[in-house]
């Protein structure tokens, strides 16, 4: 099928997740914790959507299942840059200072290292990358690399504001460019792994400062040092902004706002028309 109609159809059957989940997690919610049993429910979605996917445009696997260290520590180092915009908001999970600061991140901070890990895994690093990654981005990538990687960095960025509702703009351009990092991360490496670890751990190190506050400044100087293969690796940095620039069109500029920007009005359309159902 053609790359571009299964893209659509892909994201409305994404968009409506909703409708199919919420019935399991009703169902199923009495054997496991209701977070669980979500997060849980929609990775199984998101498996069975990218089977369906790969099923429809074979062409969209094109990843390797390769782990290249030093683009693992190239794109870790700069996603740990992406997040200086939303340092402020950062720093408020991290040491929360309110009431209600220190009830919101409670729940974080009971959560051992290994139900933490597990939570990331499932809720994040796990379903966003093969859905954002290899379904969305692996299909427009098809027909426009570099529309494809802006599509998909604003819209990653800018829907977590829909989760997310408490999240200020500093904590939503971070976003943004981590989605950009991950994004040029798969395209270039084409490897899934990498950039679900890249996610995962870049989730993890904002919730270990939070978790053990008195070595947070141990866990920030140990995750500075990815950023010395910037250096290291020079000539590795060097071919990926050579392929960054490969890709660049002005058209695909435009066609990526275009449809990023689309694609977050599809979605809240759709969360006022749930809202508006759910009224009634």
């Amino acid at each position: 099928m053609n790359p571009g109609i299964t893209f659509v159809l892909a994201f409305l059957l994404w968009a409506s997740k909703r409708i199919y989940i919420n019935t399991l997690v009703e169902r199923f919610k009495n054997r496991f914790s209701e977070i669980t049993t979500y997060w849980l429910t929609t990775s199984l979605f998101n498996v069975l959507l990218a089977f369906f996917v790969t099923l429809i445009c074979p062409d969209v696997y094109f990843l390797s299942w390769g782990f290249p260290v030093k683009g693992f520590l190239i794109f870790f180092a700069l996603s740990t840059i992406t997040a200086i915009p939303g340092l402020k908001e950062l720093w408020h999970f991290i040491e929360p200072k309110t009431e209600e600061e220190k009830k919101a991140t409670e729940p974080f901070r009971n959560l051992s290292f290994i139900e933490a890990s597990t939570l990331q895994v499932i809720s994040s690093a796990f379903p966003e990358e093969l859905v954002f990654r290899y379904i969305f981005l692996g299909l427009l990538s098809l027909w426009n690399p570099f529309a494809g990687l802006i599509a998909m960095s604003i819209f990653f960025g800018l829907s977590h504001g829909f989760s997310h509702r408490e999240r200020g703009w500093g904590l939503l351009i971070s976003n943004v460019l981590a989605g950009m990092i991950l994004g040029l991360a798969y395209l270039n490496t084409r490897s899934l792994l990498l950039v679900m670890a890249v996610h995962w751990l870049g989730n993890m190190i904002p919730w270990a400062m939070m978790k053990y506050g008195r070595a947070k400044k141990i866990i920030a100087a140990v995750t500075a040092l990815p950023l010395a293969s910037l250096f290291i690796f020079r000539s590795e940095v060097r071919e990926i902004l050579e392929y960054l620039a490969e890709i660049y069109t002005a058209s695909g500029l435009l066609w990526g706002f275009g449809i990023g920007l689309a694609m977050l009005g599809v979605i809240y359309a759709g969360i006022k028309l749930f809202r508006r159902g759910g009224k009634r």
